[in-house]
Formats: C-alpha cells, sequence, structure tokens
C-alpha cells in the first residue's frame, strides 16, 4: 500500500513538473508579444467617448452603448496583446455597436478555442471578427452556433464549417505573414456568397495598431488609414 501510495505521489509530481513546465514556456514564448502603439493611443484621445460605457476586466475590453444595434466580439491575433485592437472597438461602437476584445490567455487564442463565445449575446445578432489566428479560432465557436450571424476575418481564414454565416474577408495588399494558400484551401469552408475585399497598400500587422511585424511586408499607407478603411467595411458590410 505504501509503495502504491509512494508512486502515485512521483506520478503526480512528474505530472505537476510538467504542467509547470509548460506553463513557463508559453510564458515566456508570449513574452514579445505585439502591444499598442502610443500613436493609437493619440488618435484615440481625439475622439469623444461619453457616450460608451467602458468594461476593461481580466478578460475582456468591453464598450456598450444604448441600445446596440448588434453585438461584436473581437478575437486577437497570435501573440498580440488585445488592447491593439482598441481603436477599432472603439471605432464600431461609437457607430452604435457593442463591442468586446477578449482578453486571451497568454495572448493565444488557440489555447482556450471557446472561450470568445462567452461574450456572444442572447435576443440581438452576434458579429464575431477576428485577426489572423484569431479568425481561425473564432471558425470554431462560431461553426454551429446560430447566435452568430456574420463572421469577418481580417487577415485569416476558417478551420470550421461557417458556411451558413454572412462572411467578409478583408485581406492585405503587402501581407506576407498570411499565407493565401491555406485562404484558398478554406473556400470550401466559406459560403458561396462570401464577400473579399483587399486593402490595396495595407499590410498585416496594420489590422492592429502594434507597430511592425515580423516578417510582414511594408505597407504604404498609415495604420489610422488602413484600420479606417476596415472599420467602413465592416459596417458595410453588417448594416
Amino acid at each position: 500500500m505504501k509503495r502504491a501510495l509512494k508512486k502515485v505521489k512521483v506520478i503526480a509530481i512528474i505530472l505537476l513538473s510538467l504542467l509547470l513546465t509548460m506553463v513557463l514556456g508559453l510564458f515566456i514564448y508570449t513574452l514579445d508579444s505585439y502591444g499598442p502603439s502610443q500613436e493609437m493611443y493619440d488618435a484615440i484621445d481625439a475622439l469623444t467617448l461619453d457616450d460608451l460605457q467602458v468594461v476593461n476586466d481580466f478578460d475582456q475590453i468591453s464598450y456598450f452603448v444604448d441600445q446596440p444595434k448588434k453585438n461584436i466580439v473581437i478575437i486577437p491575433g497570435g501573440k498580440v496583446k488585445p488592447e491593439s485592437y482598441t481603436y477599432l472597438a472603439i471605432m464600431l461602437a461609437l457607430e452604435g455597436y457593442d463591442v468586446t476584445i477578449v482578453k486571451t490567455v497568454f495572448n493565444l487564442a488557440i489555447l482556450t478555442p471557446n472561450y470568445g463565445s462567452r461574450f456572444l449575446k442572447e435576443g440581438i445578432d452576434n458579429v464575431v471578427i477576428g485577426h489572423s489566428l484569431g479568425g481561425t479560432v473564432a471558425s470554431m465557436f462560431s461553426s454551429g452556433d446560430d447566435r452568430v450571424s456574420d463572421i469577418i476575418f481580417l487577415a485569416s481564414y476558417p478551420i470550421a464549417d461557417v458556411k451558413d454565416k454572412d462572411v467578409l474577408v478583408i485581406t492585405g495588399q503587402f501581407d506576407l505573414v498570411l499565407d493565401l494558400n491555406d485562404l484558398e484551401d478554406s473556400e470550401d469552408l466559406l459560403p458561396d456568397d462570401r464577400i473579399l475585399y483587399e486593402i490595396l497598400g495595407g499590410n498585416h500587422a496594420q489590422f492592429g495598431w502594434y507597430g511592425n511585424q515580423k516578417d510582414d511586408g511594408a505597407a504604404t499607407m498609415s495604420t489610422k488609414e488602413q484600420q479606417d478603411i476596415i472599420k467602413d467595411q465592416i459596417i458595410d458590410f453588417i448594416e
């Protein structure tokens, strides 16, 4: 009996050690996550936010309005801090939408792929927006969920069937991070009436606002210009 208990303790110690090693590894891997640029906050300072109710909690950054047209959930890209999507979220909220940016574990949405669904609301159309890795994760929890009416992929593509949704795919002309072959291979998961829009002069990083990204192409427009185009395309699509 004592020998069996000793084995159990040894196994428990080994498993705990492996878990701690994995957590430490993820922590180290995401230490260099991309964060919001000061330029973004300067642009936000020029906006009037009096009509927005702000909730900044451990798992969300939300902007709520009176009588929202729809509910929008934003899933950040891999190794991108959620604050990097603040400008886009505020701009959408100012158009009359409730908007939540999901704070992902270790800035990797794939670690908790269904987490975004907790911010979907009943009794109102839900729009899910995902950038890069965030888009593929968005397709996972949106697939088969009738609460989601629209999915918008920002430099991204689905890995789950979203043919029953209204879909907008926005890409950037100089995006060298998005694998266009993967996007093409995902066509069978998209509805036939999907809308594709390419931002001429745009790149991958400027779908958020966090500066330059490794291996990305150089944009020929400012981040604000690209962000405003993204906002306009999203509003045109969901309205």
